[in-house]
């Protein structure tokens, strides 16, 4: 079974899977449970969360999120794209960019708002 199959929308509810969402600025506060027969009513159960970036629900977030497979123990992200693919590293670069042009930085390993960061 291809990887790409596991990730559309009739796949994940026919295998009775667990999808969260989980932003890429703030993962830990930005997340939540995906209504997988809404999803699939709306676009069809062939839709494929693989290599989805929509953008995050928490109002303000500049954030982008994924889609991961909570079903069990180890989370899988619905992802085929891999930081040994030059796609990542550009999605990336452009993400980094896009956050540095709206006033976030990078401290610690985390993104803070312009009215959050600590200027040294």
């Amino acid at each position: 079974m291809s990887a790409m199959r596991e990730t559309t929308l009739g796949w994940l509810i026919e295998h009775e899977r667990t999808v969260r969402w989980e932003c890429e600025v703030a993962p830990l506060g930005h997340n939540g449970q995906v209504d997988l027969g809404r999803l699939a009513k709306a676009k069809g159960g062939t839709f494929s969360l693989a290599n989805r970036r929509p953008a995050c629900k928490i109002p303000g977030c500049p954030g982008r999120v994924r889609f991961v497979d909570r079903s069990s123990m180890w989370a899988r992200p619905l992802d085929t794209i891999t930081d040994r693919d030059e796609a990542y590293w550009e999605y990336e670069a452009a993400f980094r960019k896009r956050m540095a042009s709206a006033g976030w930085e990078i401290q610690s390993g985390y993104w803070f708002s312009p009215d959050r960061v600590e200027h040294r």
